[in-house]
């Protein structure tokens, strides 16, 4: 999915760390099952008015969702092969939120 690649890394701002291949996969296979299609409900990627109360709640409550699911989301967001950094790196891409200059916090 070159294409994905080339639109993901056009849309990741210079303040967010660049995400690795794997991730970019990850994000392919798991976030835009959902985040790219209207219908489901779901805050959808490039809509900041979407994001903007989710990014009000800041990365750690973000990370806690992702986590143990909310509302329709499910756990994990369907993603068992991610672990807490590429959880971190795909909430930066479907959000938009720069990447936290803060410390990362407790470990899941």
């Amino acid at each position: 999915m070159p294409w994905v690649a080339a639109l993901l890394l056009g849309m990741v701002s210079s303040a967010t760390a660049q995400p690795n291949q794997r991730q970019i996969q990850l994000f392919a296979n798991n976030c835009l099952q959902c985040h790219a299609a209207p219908h489901t409900g779901a805050p959808q990627l490039g809509n900041q008015e979407d994001w903007q109360d989710i990014i009000d709640q800041g990365e750690e409550t973000i990370l806690k969702h992702v986590v143990e699911g909310i509302r329709g989301m499910p756990p994990l967001g369907y993603c068992s092969a991610c672990d807490e950094q590429d959880l971190r790196q795909l909430i930066y891409l479907v959000t938009g939120m720069p990447e936290s200059t803060q410390p990362m916090g407790e470990s899941l």
